[in-house]
């Protein structure tokens, strides 16, 4: 029989899938581990935290289609429980790759270091934040498993889990033939058939239809279908927070992000008075519609999910996303009756003035600044909320569901090495950088080298609008210095709309990365987190 190792066979299937680096922190248990991805030049990127490491893996996975975290046992694999909850929730494909005790030494249950109850505690933990696990101790079935945990990954568009016993790392394993079986979703072809129908005859009569793109149109590949189909069809799209930049929010026809009451009037005017609304891939949560402020007549809402299609009353099963808008899109070209008109791409352009800096502002500068030369990362909070009125120049990565703090730095890192062409610019509060702001050091190590825009407010500011106190307080850093302790870079302290204008185009025109600390005042949020405060006062 022919044989190969734990780390050849799973370097082999990530490669398969056009993955060819991973992020983590290694540990004695995993160093071993660390040591043949190395040596089958696949590299993991050291990273400040293990938690980092996981951000990165998930932004990259968002990118790319997986990613990849490799960590040690206990203290590794536990730090990165509540990036992995992340990827559960907004079902972003990442695989936890942990290094463990080896299985001779287990014998007795001896109190080895990391450990916390039992060898299966971490097991266990990651049983319910992931959607298939396996921990390799068989040769003979150690490369199937391998297999199966990838296949639910990418099927499901959720989290794995995979643990390597270090005396399990060099033991020969069976191989298993041909290429990795990618999963197909089921499709009923008469259902999906009846359902394209249904929809183009209710868009036949429409005359303010609107097109709604979700994080699963993203997740599954599905932009360019997307795009076309809005163009032939001459409709206008509003897409998710989770969605932002799916479809260009440039083009004539995008309505901007729709986030319940968090958006301006007139993009909640044109979606929920929408007649259809045909949503693709949308994830309903409570953040995402704006602490549910959303109002929709459901009669009139079309939803298209990962699986199935709801129309009215009817459910179609087995009419998963992924075959539903490429047939939507042939049953549109097919009723077209001339081409697609050329439309002509918005330009944004910002006048700065000597007076204070607003979190707008702020906003509207990089709208002006930004091109297609840049990928746009926000952290949950005032940054989050204020980018449902930017325009972006094309995708942008936020956590926007699961909303931990902390996320856009390490992101950075896995962007960058998902796609070089884009240079990362990050747009984080004061209190997030706190957190996480030192994997700006491990960003430039690796060749990334983002723009980074802190919004100093003096402490938590999307927390001061509920209930204020003193525990919304932080220490306050004089970040811009920070490119002195890491040894390159360059940061600037901006308090009017001019000096911010400047320094960011400085840092666009420079090669290395910028730390650009913009002073915004503690008490006046942006537009849009005041529209969804006073919505949610109204509900009270």
């Amino acid at each position: 029989m022919k044989t190969t190792t734990i780390t050849a066979h799973l370097v082999q299937r990530l490669k398969e899938l056009g993955i060819d680096q991973g992020f983590g922190i290694v540990g004695d248990f995993a160093l071993r581990l660390f040591g043949r991805f190395h040596d089958l030049d696949f590299p993991i990127r050291i990273t400040a935290d293990e938690q980092g490491s996981a951000f990165a893996a998930d932004a990259y996975a968002r990118l790319r289609g997986i990613g990849l975290v490799a960590v040690t046992y206990g203290v590794g694999g536990l730090k990165v429980a509540n990036a992995t909850a992340g990827a559960w929730a907004e079902q972003v494909p990442l695989l936890v790759v942990s290094g463990a005790p080896g299985m001779a030494e287990r014998q007795n249950n001896p109190m080895l270091h990391h450990k916390v109850k039992t060898f299966e505690t971490q097991l266990d933990v990651f049983r319910d934040l992931t959607v298939a696990q396996a921990v390799l101790t068989e040769p003979l079935t150690a490369a199937r498993e391998i297999d199966r945990v990838l296949v639910a990954i990418i099927g499901e568009q959720r989290p794995g889990y995979i643990e390597v016993p270090r005396d399990m790392v060099d033991v020969p394993i069976g191989t298993v033939d041909g290429p990795l079986p990618l999963p197909s979703l089921l499709v009923n072809e008469e259902a999906l058939a009846e359902a394209v129908r249904l929809v183009m005859a209710r868009l036949d009569g429409s005359r303010n239809a609107v097109l709604g793109a979700g994080v699963m149109a993203w997740r599954r590949g599905l932009q360019s279908e997307l795009l076309e189909l809005a163009e032939i069809l001459d409709l206008p799209v509003a897409t998710t927070s989770l969605a932002k930049g799916l479809f260009p929010e440039r083009h004539p026809l995008s309505l901007g992000v729709y986030m319940g009451a968090v958006s301006p009037d007139s993009v909640i005017s044109a979606v929920e008075g929408a007649d259809p609304l045909v949503a693709f891939g949308a994830l309903y949560t409570d953040l995402t519609m704006g602490g549910f402020t959303a109002h929709f007549d459901r009669s009139r809402v079309i939803n298209c999910t990962d699986t199935r299609v709801h129309i009215g009353v009817t459910t179609f099963e087995n009419v998963p996303l992924s075959a539903f808008l490429p047939a939507l899109l042939v049953a549109a070209k097919s009723r077209a009756t001339s081409m697609s008109r050329e439309y002509i791409f918005r330009s944004l352009e910002f006048l700065p003035q000597a007076v204070p800096l607003t979190v707008e502002s702020v906003f509207h500068c990089l709208a002006a600044e930004l091109d297609e030369r840049h990928g746009v990362i926000v952290e949950p909070g005032d940054s989050l909320f204020a980018s449902v009125d930017f325009v972006g120049p094309g995708w942008c990565l936020t956590s926007g569901y699961y909303a931990t703090m902390g996320y856009s730095v390490p992101a950075a890192i896995g962007m960058g090495k998902a796609d070089p062409t884009r240079r990362p610019v990050i747009v984080t509060g004061d209190g997030a950088f706190l957190m996480m702001g030192l994997e700006l050091a491990a960003a430039h190590f690796h060749g990334v080298n983002p723009i980074v825009i802190i919004l100093d407010n003096d402490g938590y500011g999307t927390q001061r609008l509920l209930l204020d106190g003193p525990f919304n307080d932080i220490p306050t850093l004089n970040t811009e210095r920070l490119p002195d302790v890491i040894g390159a870079g360059k940061g600037y302290l901006c308090t009017s709309q001019t000096e911010f204008y400047q320094a960011l185009q400085a840092a666009v025109s420079a090669k290395d990365f910028a730390i650009i600390r913009a002073k915004v005042p503690k008490d006046q949020p942006s537009a849009a987190l005041r529209r969804l405060t006073e919505a949610l006062a109204k509900k009270v």
